[in-house]
């Protein structure tokens, strides 16, 4: 780093260095002992001990400083700086890579800015992305929009493919500098369930749907609508490979070139069941590539409990993720949209984007502007709300796993849940999750509970600031296999200790009547 910090000193005007001339001109910048840290095969040596690194083509020609550099403006030193920095981070030796925190901290900034002035086009962005309303856009005179070019909103509109472009980036982000420019393509739909027909829209007819046991229950209710249109579906324990393997065999068996779908949902819903995502994946892709015929086998992660900074589905092997982005991502309870993620890492997640993307266009369910823009928003603290109410969750969960009224705790993080080996290698950080379930003796005594808490509130939905409580069994249609006594909780943003206070007083005031 010496070499880095004399420029820097130099151009900050604080002391002169011999022959340590900064000229940016020609597409060249000359600069005295840069260290080798930050280029590689770029660096030619002169007899003058000078490096002569290749600045990237679009760099404007500036002369930045003379021989001398308390001769250099500020002005002149900031520019300077900026350029060298800038053909450090595009240079590919440099490889530093910024973690998902920052990632989210800066969701939906852009280097530009929206004025058309050309001349403060790189250093005078918002640091908050506008709302782009307009349904429809000039036509140029030629006629001709050009391939960037915007015509209508039901195709495409800014603000929601600010959306799609960031939240495929944070799929897609990792610690593996291989992966590291890679970016999922992603799809905002005007609701969770919108994301899911799509998805299903999208494949190939038949479409044979495998999918757990303890699910979303609007899936299930979804289904009966599907069904009318040739979609079936089978249910089978997500945590049994060897089950998984028999009922895609038999899938198979029944013919057709359409498409097999290994539907996961993990944590599940409300049993916070986990399944293993690689294990699954590793055997989807096997069956898939020994089948014959036209048909496909995918595998789709409804990660709608674990955000991105909790799992990262396409990284272990799935063809697309899905969330429901009125949860998590939007975070605040005032959203209503949902995305599905496309792996560039798989031929099915490929083949299944362009498909996604032409049903979104056709069919026309897309996420509305304001939406995206407050979807957004919520990303900015997305890593810091997870955090919080993970850690909030596991503190809840060891109280009511050892609670006398309380018959049993669901939750990935305790010791004592039947795959908490498999959600500690694939939940990222040690968190597992802001939502468990609880158990009571009875119904009765369920409801009473949920109707004696003060500071947690009664209500559907999941990943707000506030805390839900909910009992699943009164809420989930016929036929539903949630236990009777089962509560659920979306951890918020409260004071854990407040929310321990509030569930031992509606324990106790449940447990009198």
């Amino acid at each position: 780093m010496g070499g880095i910090n004399r420029i820097v000193a130099a151009l900050q005007c604080q002391r002169r260095l011999p022959l340590a001339a900064i000229r940016l001109h020609d597409n060249v910048c000359n600069t005295a002992s840069l260290s080798t840290r930050y280029f590689s095969s770029s660096i030619a040596i002169n007899p003058s001990l000078q490096y002569n690194i290749r600045m990237p083509a679009s760099s404007k020609s500036i002369r930045c400083l003379s021989s001398s550099t308390t001769n250099s403006s500020p002005s002149d030193a900031g520019m300077a700086a900026y350029e060298i920095r800038r053909a450090i981070e595009t240079n590919k030796s440099n490889q530093y890579k910024i973690s998902m925190a920052t990632h989210l901290s800066h969701a939906g900034l852009s280097r530009s800015n929206n004025n058309n002035s050309s001349n403060i086009k790189s250093f005078n962005s918002p640091l908050s992305p506008s709302i782009d309303l307009a349904t429809t856009y000039e036509r140029p005179p030629s006629g001709h929009y050009g391939e960037d070019g915007m015509i209508y909103s039901r195709s495409c509109n800014p603000t929601r493919k600010l959306l799609e472009d960031t939240i495929g980036q944070l799929e897609m982000t990792s610690s593996s500098t291989k992966d590291q420019q890679l970016v999922a393509s992603t799809f905002a739909f005007s609701s969770g369930m919108a994301a899911v027909s799509s998805l299903l829209l999208a494949c190939k007819s038949q479409v044979k749907l495998l999918m757990p046991i303890d699910v979303y229950h609007g899936l299930s209710t979804q289904l009966k609508c599907l069904n009318d249109h040739g979609i079936v579906h089978k249910s089978v324990d997500m945590t049994n490979i060897t089950k998984i393997r028999q009922q895609i065999k038999e899938y198979i068996a029944s013919g057709d070139d359409g498409c097999i779908v290994v539907w996961l949902e993990t944590p599940s819903n409300p049993l916070c069941q986990v399944t293993d995502i690689k294990e699954v994946c590793n055997l989807v892709h096997e069956m898939d590539k020994s089948q014959h015929g036209e048909g496909r086998i995918m595998t789709v992660v409804d990660s709608t409990w674990a955000p991105p900074c909790v799992t990262q589905p396409l990284h272990l092997g799935a063809d697309a993720v899905l969330h429901s982005g009125t949860k998590y991502l939007g975070g605040h309870s005032d959203v209503l949209l949902g995305v599905v993620s496309c792996s560039p890492l798989t031929e099915n997640g490929e083949w299944l984007a362009e498909r996604i993307k032409a049903v979104q266009v056709s069919i026309g369910a897309v996420a509305s502007p304001l939406e995206c823009w407050l979807t957004l928003r919520g990303l900015r603290t997305l890593h810091l709300r997870v955090q919080r109410q993970c850690d909030t969750a596991m503190q809840l969960a060891q109280y009511l796993n050892g609670h006398k009224n309380v018959k049993k705790c669901h939750y990935p993080g305790l010791k004592s849940h039947p795959q908490h080996a498999i959600a500690k290698q694939q939940m990222l950080g040690n968190k597992f999750g802001g939502m468990l379930s609880f158990e009571v003796e009875s119904e009765s005594m369920a409801m009473a509970v949920a109707g004696a808490v003060n500071v947690i509130r009664r209500a559907t939905s999941l990943g707000g600031t506030e805390t839900l409580i909910e009992h699943r069994k009164s809420i989930e249609p016929e036929g539903s296999t949630c236990p009777a006594g089962l509560l659920r909780l979306s951890i918020g943003l409260e004071a854990p200790a407040d929310l321990q206070h509030d569930l031992e007083i509606a324990l106790e005031v449940a447990s009198s009547i």
